[in-house]
């Protein structure tokens, strides 16, 4: 049965091509959607996920990382009194725009970070060390920024406008992997820099975020409910809950994630309901071969391996062509400025639905089959 299920899929090419078209069409477009959402969902919590701390101290009801709110940066004090904190690190964040050679602006997202412990900093360097934005005006950007600010050469002077104030700073420093949701430049400079040079009288002295990590991590919820009576005029999260926070408010509260998940599940569909048309009307063309064979002995079930067994290899092979056309792909998206997160199990899970979708979509054929009189082949 298996040996006639594969020369009828293959003796047919034109259904066989119109199939895999359908779920090739189906795996990229469900696995690029899902990446890049991934990937999207990778940049918005990236700082978060690369900070070496158990607890973050964030102002009231801040719905995620990028879109913080000052808060007294002297409030770092009640944190480190705390006989569990083995540290407390103060970051700053905030958007600014660069002036570019050809005089245009571009916005940034500035963070700044203690040079001293590297906490809040570059995670991932290509060039130069966090350590070097201490001690003067000096910035490290993220080499992803290229393809929007252009030429990044070590020891280049650039301007940075915040709050009507300009200040210029070297570049000492590329990152790596450092993105923002939002896709703009991220930029690094140290903390006392930002918080003197760039923030002045408008927010000198507050902080963006106070990060905290313990000497027993073990304690990070009995230490966060601490934290929360001891500062009631701010939220305080550990970090699984500021990731999982930052992840439900682009996915949840702004309907991206509906977005794109809306569009593979579309994807699948779509696919399926070609699988299972091509499927039928091959059966119905092989009707009378079909009931040749329930004529001759033929169970319903040894019938049904062959129309499934076509179903999941044209499954596998749709399958496997997208998974190429999709890697093919992925440099140009990427260059493009959109990230793109590809992990093994995302693979698996979309061959599971893709293969499902398949064979149930088949279902109909196999039905069709099962009321099938042998009786037919003996009719004119």
């Amino acid at each position: 049965m298996l040996w006639l299920a594969f020369r009828m899929l293959f003796q047919e090419r034109g259904s066989l091509a119109i199939t895999l078209v359908g779920i090739v069409f189906s795996t990229v477009l469900t696995l690029v959607e899902v990446g890049i959402y991934l990937g999207m969902m990778g940049n918005a919590t990236s700082v978060v996920r690369h900070t070496d701390a158990d607890i973050w101290v964030a102002s009231k009801n801040v719905p995620n990382f990028d879109f913080m709110q000052p808060f007294p940066a002297y409030r770092i004090n009640r944190v480190r009194a705390l006989d569990e904190v083995l540290w407390a690190e103060k970051i700053h964040l905030w958007f600014s725009f660069l002036k570019l050679a050809d005089g245009r602006r571009e916005q940034i997202q500035m963070i700044g970070f203690n040079p001293d412990t590297g906490i809040g900093g570059p995670w991932a360097m290509a060039a130069g060390k966090p350590a070097d934005v201490k001690g003067g005006h000096y910035i490290i950007m993220d080499q992803s920024s290229i393809q929007r600010l252009g030429k990044l050469e070590l020891g280049s002077m650039w301007e940075i406008n915040l709050f009507n104030k300009e200040q210029s700073f070297k570049l000492v420093g590329l990152s790596r992997e450092a993105l923002s949701f939002t896709t703009i430049p991220v930029v690094f400079t140290s903390y006392n820099e930002m918080d003197h040079s760039l923030m002045g009288s408008n927010f000198e002295g507050n902080t963006s975020f106070v990060v905290v990590k313990l000497k027993d991590p073990t304690k990070t919820d009995s230490v966060a409910q601490s934290l929360r009576a001891m500062l009631p005029n701010n939220d305080v999260y550990t970090r699984q809950e500021f990731i999982d926070r930052t992840v439900n408010y682009w996915t949840i509260q702004t309907g991206i994630g509906l977005a794109f998940f809306l569009t593979a599940i579309l994807a699948v569909l779509i696919g399926g309901a070609i699988v299972g048309q091509t499927i039928y009307a091959g059966t119905i063309e092989h009707l009378r071969d079909y009931g040749t064979l329930k004529a001759m002995g033929a169970k319903n079930d040894d019938i049904n391996l062959v129309i499934l067994t076509q179903a999941a290899v044209s499954a596998v092979l749709g399958f496997a062509i997208g998974v190429l056309v999709t890697l093919a792909s992925r440099h140009g998206i990427e260059t493009a400025g959109v990230s793109m997160q590809l992990p093994l199990l995302l693979f698996a899970v979309v061959f599971a639905i893709i293969v499902a979708t398949c064979l149930a979509a088949a279902y109909i054929s196999v039905r069709k089959v099962k009321t099938l009189d042998p009786v037919m082949v003996f009719r004119e």
